[in-house]
């Protein structure tokens, strides 16, 4: 969509390189995309049916893609290329007064839906900056062609406002909740209501922490289980039987077992930290 002229080159490289289409044969054809299978939907109309619009029909004609047109029943230059080459008329034109609503509801009924926008030196035209607005509230995502397929956002669209953000309240006891911002009416809730209501979160609250506390129990057993575990495939110190006795060194000295780099090393001067695994080794 959009009212904005765009090259001819750009549109090809820019959409083939993204849609990882395939080589361009000897008629100027080319061949379908290894990763995508790709359709069109399309604005048709005096306002609509724009240079930049006419450019991404001929790249799909070229990758003989399908194709629908919604048309608002005016028309063009343009206009009359775009609705004289769908495969079934009566299916592939959908008679549509407002282009850029019934864009957006298609499209959010399509599995894996993008929205091609086209620029001028970054500005919309209004049709197309309502269509865009409509389909970022839809969370839709939305490129705009004449930019390389630059994602746009509500930063790009300075005269429209994005949906309003949940706001943090504060409530009595210090605890924080999200305030809810709804068109739906209030709901007054009666006093045997209100208490269920209030039971239900305070069970939930009780779950929560029961569950956190389990959690932090079991996850120091597991701990001091890997600890323990990492000790014994540690190197363990010789077999006294795999050395002859006259060999033997009766002086021995104390390690300790670093449990974050899972080996022994020597115990040092002083008491060892409690708790600790010791051995003693030939010195």
């Amino acid at each position: 969509m959009g009212a904005a002229e765009v090259s001819g080159t750009l549109v090809v490289d820019t959409l083939n390189d993204h849609l990882s289409l395939g080589a361009e044969d000897a008629e100027g054809y080319f061949a379908s995309s290894d990763r995508y299978d790709l359709s069109l939907l399309l604005p048709a109309g005096k306002s609509a049916t724009s240079q930049g619009v006419h450019r991404v029909w001929e790249w799909g004609i070229r990758c003989e893609l399908p194709y629908r047109v919604l048309w608002d029943e005016t028309g063009n230059a343009f206009t009359d290329d775009v609705l004289a080459n769908v495969d079934n008329p009566e299916q592939d034109i959908v008679i549509a007064e407002d282009i850029g609503k019934a864009m957006v509801e298609h499209l959010a009924e399509a599995e894996n839906p993008l929205l091609l926008l086209l620029s001028t030196d970054g500005q919309f035209d209004d049709d197309t900056a309502e269509a865009v607005a409509a389909a970022l509230r839809a969370g839709l995502p939305c490129h705009d062609l004449s930019r390389a397929l630059l994602e746009i956002g509500w930063q790009h669209l300075p005269g429209h406002e994005p949906p309003q953000e949940p706001a943090l309240e504060v409530e009595a006891d210090g605890q924080t909740a999200l305030a809810v911002v709804s068109d739906a009416p209030d709901v007054t809730l009666s006093a045997t209501e209100a208490a269920a209501v209030n039971r239900s979160l305070a069970d939930a609250e009780v779950f929560l922490a029961e569950l956190t506390n389990g959690l932090v129990d079991r996850a120091e057993t597991l701990r001091q289980s890997l600890v323990q575990g990492r000790s014994l495939l540690a190197p363990s110190k010789p077999q006294e039987d795999a050395v002859p006795a006259d060999e033997r060194s009766r002086k021995t000295r104390l390690e300790i077992f670093n449990a974050d780099k899972g080996e022994w090393e020597p115990a040092g001067r002083g008491r060892p930290p409690a708790g600790v695994q010791k051995r003693r080794v030939p010195a």
